[in-house]
């Protein structure tokens, strides 16, 4: 397992293009410290090579593409979960912009997705997904959309298809996490059904 890591930290090293601080613990998930530059990988026991290429790749889009500034300026005065907003949005953009700078990432991401599908890792199990929110339906559709069905509004799917065409650069994708903010408080206000 040691050399498996050990090999998955030297790639997400060259595909980053800098010598990255790769350190593997006991994290919920990857995440990438901007600032300091570190890649910071869980481990599973359920993890295998395309899970570790997944959050590799990805955690490199945004090594490569999410501005330390921009990132970390983010208003967070905005009100709860505005910067999951902002990651939800940004995660679709760095995904796109990673898969064309490496073609041969999108299988691997692919696989990795389906296997934390299959271990719940997005806590979805046996819920009707066109029962979430937007921006929880949104996240769920650019990154395992490929195996499941979510439903979307013509209004919805304006902005969703707006997202997967027009959202290459950060202003754009705080533009857009903005209006989706806004889209939610009014969201929060439909009344709830019981069916």
């Amino acid at each position: 397992m040691s050399d498996l890591r050990e090999t998955k930290s030297l790639v997400a090293k060259l595909m980053a293009e800098e010598n990255l601080d790769v350190q593997h613990g006991k994290y919920d998930t990857a995440m990438f410290d901007l600032k300091n530059r570190k890649l910071l990988l869980p481990v599973y026991k359920w993890m295998n090579g395309p899970v570790y290429d997944l959050m590799c790749s990805h955690e490199v889009g945004h090594a490569r593409y999410t501005p330390e500034d921009g990132w970390h300026q983010t208003p967070s005065d905005r009100g709860p979960g505005y910067k999951s907003f902002v990651n939800v949005v940004e995660d679709a953009r760095i995904e796109k912009k990673i898969k064309r700078k490496f073609p041969g990432a999108g299988k691997q991401m692919v696989d990795g997705y389906d296997k934390l599908l299959k271990e719940d890792f997005f806590g979805v199990r046996g819920m009707d997904l066109n029962e979430l929110k937007l921006i929880d339906r949104i996240n769920l559709y650019f990154k395992i959309g490929h195996k499941i069905m979510v439903d979307f509004s013509k209004e919805e799917q304006k902005l969703v298809n707006m997202m997967d065409t027009k959202m290459d650069t950060w202003e754009k994708v705080v533009k857009m996490a903005d209006y989706l903010y806004e889209l939610s408080k009014l969201e929060d206000l439909q009344p709830q059904t019981d069916t």
